[in-house]
């Protein structure tokens, strides 16, 4: 055997390795994920929904029941790619916050459980090039996800629209702009 026959030999053996291991990797991303693991955390869940809206006052996220909403969509209308990034997203989550504090998200004081999201926050933020590329071919992020159904679950509960925004159920007419007061509330429309 030459020397030439040997390089490619090894460069084809690595590159097989590679490929197989990106292969493997892409494939985990597509199967079904376990999503018990989360209907176990549903605690959890309530504290990360109620740390973005928390109560002040206007009722919170827990008092919506969020945590539920957040399930249900995670469940029943996200693509399975997104369900696993959300799912390791959610582990990697918890592995953050005891490596840092040595504690979980639960026993954190409010300050810790900021410091927390914005940390999460953070590190998912890079240009829009290649957070689009990652979302088509990855899914979305679990930081994202989270902010997101919580944001949608509360607006569209019959408490966060009527008590914590300014609902409207027989709107006048249509007027495109109108100058907020203070202390206006936001609208909460059908």
């Amino acid at each position: 055997m030459n020397r030439r026959t040997a390089i490619l030999s090894i460069l084809g053996s690595v590159l097989i390795l590679f490929t197989g291991s990106a292969f493997i990797k892409f494939w985990r991303l597509y199967r079904r994920p376990q999503l018990d693991y989360l209907f176990t955390k549903k605690k959890l869940l309530a504290e990360l929904a109620e740390t973005i809206i928390p109560r002040t006052d206007t009722p919170g996220a827990k008092d919506v029941q969020v945590e539920d909403f957040i399930m249900r969509m995670v469940k029943d209308c996200t693509e399975v790619k997104s369900q696993n990034r959300f799912l390791s997203g959610f582990k990697d989550f918890e592995q953050y916050t005891w490596n840092t504090y040595r504690k979980d998200y639960m026993s954190c004081v409010e300050s810790e459980r900021i410091a927390i999201l914005t940390y999460l926050e953070n590190k998912e933020k890079t240009n829009s090039l290649w957070r689009k590329i990652r979302y088509k071919l990855l899914g979305d992020n679990f930081i994202h996800m989270l902010k997101y159904y919580t944001v949608v679950g509360y607006c569209t509960s019959e408490v966060g629209a009527t008590i914590g925004m300014a609902y409207d159920d027989i709107p006048g007419s249509f007027e495109a702009c109108i100058p907020l007061t203070a202390q206006q509330k936001c609208w909460a429309l059908e």
